[in-house]
């Protein structure tokens, strides 16, 4: 499983329904008294998308879309009509007044996207915000409009200089959900044909994904790739599993993946066979070199080192 960072086609029809849930038990004693346990803290949203009447190039599209994402294996990208901006209404351009990310202390560069539902109710809800939408975020320190900032992957804002003890950070951008198709999709993705080249997909159901990294387990189960005879550069990713075999034939390069979804700990071993012609150089997803070349003979762990603030590959 992994995270695709592709969105589904856009065009959804009305009767479309979309909500979050929290999956409460209510135990109810014989007098009518009632206990009341919380099973989620985060609310999970739920869609049910009506596609129809397509044309023929748009529900081959759609189809394609679903291959790609194996059913309900992988998650992607869904935009929620109803709410997807950190505006409070959830519909209107956001603005960098929107929502206060945090308060500086005149150290920390990172600052987390997110929404806040019911902010002046009895127990406001606060929504961590994954997947901002490129190009919208905007911010601003003590209501000063500022553009010295990154955003991560996932959805953090990143000031170039850490902002003084006690500014107001404050930050708002469209964003979207990640989600994966619900079970019934991935058993049946159903086509119907309504009119000659005309399509419809009756019922997609789409489901949340809460904190999606690539493998929800520190150490997965193993498995690997064998990369035979590789003369030019390899990408390696957490699907092909942990042990990399590369017999390069020239000098090459091996690209990690991004480090927005991965979990921190031993990632890969990339082994160089003995007798191969060449050496492979670790690189980040910018083409950072990490470490030495590995020659033939020779292996190296990868891991991924997380603080509150960064994310470092190593090579050791």
């Amino acid at each position: 499983m992994a995270f695709h960072d592709v969105s589904l086609p856009s065009g959804i029809q009305y009767q479309s329904v979309a909500g979050a849930g929290f999956q409460t038990i209510v135990q109810e004693s014989a007098s009518g008294h009632e206990y009341r346990i919380a099973r989620q803290a985060q609310g999970r949203h739920r869609f049910t998308i009506r596609k129809e009447l397509q044309t023929e190039a748009e529900a081959k599209a759609l189809k394609a879309f679903a291959l790609g994402r194996r059913g309900s294996l992988h998650s992607f990208r869904l935009k929620d009509w109803s709410d997807y901006t950190t505006a409070e209404d959830g519909t209107s351009a956001p603005s960098n007044a929107d929502q206060i990310i945090g308060i500086g202390d005149g150290t920390t560069t990172t600052f987390q996207l997110l929404k806040l539902y019911d902010a002046s109710g009895d127990a406001p809800y606060p929504r961590v915000l994954t997947l901002p939408v490129d190009g919208t975020v905007v911010a601003a320190l003590t209501g000063v409009a500022t553009t010295s900032f990154t955003v991560t992957g996932d959805g953090q804002v990143v000031f170039a200089v850490a902002p003084i003890l006690n500014a107001v950070i404050t930050a708002g951008c469209e964003f979207d959900v990640p989600v994966r198709f619900t079970k019934a999709f991935d058993e049946w993705a159903s086509m119907q044909a309504d009119a000659f080249q005309t399509w419809s997909f009756p019922d997609m159901g789409c489901i949340e994904v809460l904190s999606e990294v690539e493998t929800p387990e520190r150490w997965n189960a193993g498995g690997g790739r064998y990369w035979l005879d590789a003369g030019q550069d390899v990408a390696l990713t957490m699907n092909d599993g942990r042990l990399h075999t590369i017999a390069a034939t020239t000098t090459i390069s091996a690209f990690l993946p991004s480090v927005a979804r991965i979990p921190s700990g031993h990632i890969f071993t990339v082994n160089v066979p003995a007798g191969a012609a060449g050496t492979v150089q670790i690189r980040d997803e910018l083409g950072v070199a990490i470490g030495s070349p590995i020659a033939a003979g020779a292996s190296n762990f990868v891991g991924l080192v997380r603080s509150s603030t960064t994310s470092t590959w190593v090579v050791y």
